[in-house]
Order: structure tokens, then C-alpha cells, then sequence
């Protein structure tokens, strides 16, 4: 996964709640405060992350070319 940097300001009773939790889980802040983040977005299902189904998928079945023209170009693959 690729990170990026960002720069924000937090209550300082948060940032040292958040700093102490990582001493004591043995853990970066960075990790801490990106779990966080996370478990606060997976809530919300409505937001639609930046890949499409297509992308979080890639590779995941293993067919060659020759396998999948024969799906496509069978009679029924459209139909759900």
C-alpha cells in the first residue's frame, strides 16, 4: 500500500492518548492513528474508496486468454 504524508492538527489529549496506546502496543503512531481511521471509514459503507471492483480483484482467479474468450462467448454470461 502506498502512503502518503499529510500534516493535521488534533486536541493534544488525543495526540497523547494515541502516542501512549502505541508504547503500549509496540506500535508506530503512524499505525495507531491509520487503524483509527479506517475503523471510523468502515462505518460509513456510502463512501466509495479510489479502486473499482476490478482493481481489488486483479489476479485473484488465474485464467488465460483462451479462457476467458470461451466465457464471453458463451450464450448466458450476461444474465445474473
Amino acid at each position: 500500500m502506498a502512503r502518503q504524508k499529510i500534516g493535521t492538527a488534533i486536541d493534544s489529549k488525543l495526540l497523547y492518548r494515541a502516542k501512549l496506546k502505541s508504547i503500549h502496543e509496540k506500535k508506530h503512531l503512524n499505525d495507531i492513528i491509520e487503524e483509527a481511521l479506517a475503523q471510523y471509514l468502515a462505518k460509513d459503507k456510502d463512501i466509495k474508496t479510489s479502486k473499482s471492483i476490478v482493481e481489488e480483484t486483479k489476479g485473484e482467479i488465474k485464467a488465460d486468454l483462451k479462457m476467458v474468450k470461451e466465457v464471453l462467448e458463451e450464450e448466458d454470461y450476461l444474465e445474473i
